[in-house]
C-alpha cells in the first residue's frame, strides 16, 4: 500500500538499458501507476529499448542515444532546465548512467547500496536503497520502491501491445524459438554451440512436429553465424529481420523458448512462456527468467568448481564465469529431457 506522508506528484526512472532490465522496468512502472494512479512518470530509456515500450500509457519517455554522449547530454541538460522531480530512481550503475543522473534535477535521488554499487555510483551522494545482496535483479528494483513508501510488489508485463501474426508463414505452425546469441561484450561466453540447436531442432521436428524459429539481433556477426541454420527445411532464420514489437509478436506465438541469458529470453518469460535457460557462466537465481525457473539448466555451480576452483558462497553475486568451455557443460539430452517435460 502507497504510504507516503506526502504524495509524490513526479517520478523519474533513469534506466536504459539493456534489454532484459527493461522488461524488469515493466512491473516498476505499473506497480507505481497501480498505487499512485495521479504521479507523473518519465523514464529516461535508450532509443534501441524504447521500441519494445514505447506503447505503455501514462509515461513520459525521454530517449536518448546512450552511445552519443554528447547529445544526450544537451538533451538531459534541457530537461534539467524545464522541470525538477520530486524523486530520481537511479536504477543503473553504469558510469554512462552516472554522468547522466547529475544533469536530471530532482528534490531527492535514490540509488543503490554500497555493495550493489560499481563505477563510482557510491559517490554520487545518493539515498540508498534497503536491499539484500542475493536476489534476483528484479527483486532488487523493487528495493526502489520501498523507498518511497510502496511496499507492493504488482507483477504485471502489460505494455499495450497486441498479439498479432508476424507473418503468414507463421499463422498455422507451431514452433519454437531460440535465440543462441547474446550481448557482444568480450569475454561473455554465454553461447552454446549452434550444433547443439541444430540437434534439438531436429528431436523438436520429428518427435512433436514442431519447427523452430531463430531469432537474433542484425549484427554482422550474428547474421553470418545463422547462415549454418539456412537450407534446413524444420528451421527459419529470422535473425536480423525483426523489430522489437515483432519479436514480441513471434515469442507470443511460440511454445517453447530455448536460449542462454538474453533480453530475448526476458520477453519469452514476461510473455509466461515456458523457457529452457540455458545458465552456466551466470547465476539464474540473479538473472533467470524472472516467472518460470522451474525450466532452467543451471550449470553455474559446476562452472564455478571446474574452471575457478569456486563455489557459490565464495564469490561476489554477479560473478560471471570466464571460459569458452563452459558452455559445453550443458548436454544436449539436457536440453531434449526438458522439452519432453514441456511438451508430452
Amino acid at each position: 500500500m502507497y504510504k507516503e506522508k506526502y504524495p509524490l506528484k513526479s517520478v523519474c526512472l533513469l534506466r536504459l538499458s539493456s534489454l532484459g532490465d527493461v522488461t524488469h522496468m515493466i512491473p516498476i512502472v505499473n506497480t507505481i501507476k497501480n498505487e499512485n494512479p495521479k504521479i507523473n512518470i518519465t523514464w529516461i530509456i535508450n532509443k534501441t529499448e524504447y521500441e519494445l515500450v514505447k506503447n505503455i500509457k501514462n509515461v513520459t519517455f525521454i530517449v536518448v542515444d546512450k552511445t552519443n554522449l554528447i547529445k544526450t547530454v544537451k538533451q538531459l541538460y534541457k530537461l534539467r532546465s524545464s522541470i525538477t522531480f520530486d524523486v530520481l530512481l537511479h536504477m543503473q550503475v553504469s558510469l554512462r548512467s552516472n554522468i547522466f543522473s547529475m544533469l536530471i534535477k530532482s528534490k531527492r535521488k535514490i540509488g543503490y547500496n554500497k555493495c550493489l554499487s560499481k563505477n563510482l555510483h557510491s559517490l554520487l551522494g545518493h539515498e540508498e536503497i534497503d536491499c539484500e545482496e542475493k536476489i534476483h535483479v528484479l527483486d532488487t528494483f523493487f528495493c526502489f520502491l520501498k523507498k518511497i513508501s510502496i511496499d507492493t510488489k504488482k507483477l504485471d508485463w502489460s505494455i499495450n501491445l497486441a498479439r498479432t501474426i508476424y507473418t503468414s508463414e507463421l499463422s498455422n505452425m507451431k514452433f519454437v524459438v531460440i535465440n543462441p546469441f547474446t550481448s557482444s561484450r568480450r569475454f561473455n561466453f554465454r553461447e552454446w554451440d549452434l550444433d547443439n540447436y541444430k540437434a534439438v531442432a531436429e528431436y523438436l521436428y520429428n518427435e512433436y512436429k514442431t519447427r523452430t524459429l531463430v531469432v537474433g539481433g542484425s549484427s554482422r556477426y550474428e547474421i553470418d553465424r545463422s547462415k549454418t541454420f539456412n537450407g534446413i527445411d524444420y528451421i527459419h532464420n529470422y535473425v536480423g529481420k525483426t523489430k522489437l514489437q515483432e519479436l514480441y509478436t513471434i515469442l507470443a506465438n511460440c511454445v517453447v523458448y530455448i536460449g542462454p541469458d538474453s533480453g530475448t529470453l526476458h520477453i519469452a518469460s514476461m510473455l509466461n512462456k515456458p523457457v529452457i535457460g540455458l545458465y552456466v557462466t551466470s547465476n539464474p537465481n540473479r538473472t533467470g527468467p524472472y516467472l518460470n525457473k522451474q525450466y532452467t539448466i543451471n550449470k553455474y555451480p559446476q562452472a564455478l568448481k571446474l574452471f575457478e576452483n569456486k563455489c557459490e558462497d565464495n564469490v561476489k553475486w554477479g560473478y560471471r564465469v570466464r571460459n569458452k568451455k563452459a558452455m559445453s557443460l550443458i548436454k544436449i539430452e539436457e536440453v531434449i529431457n526438458m522439452i519432453r517435460t514441456i511438451l508430452s
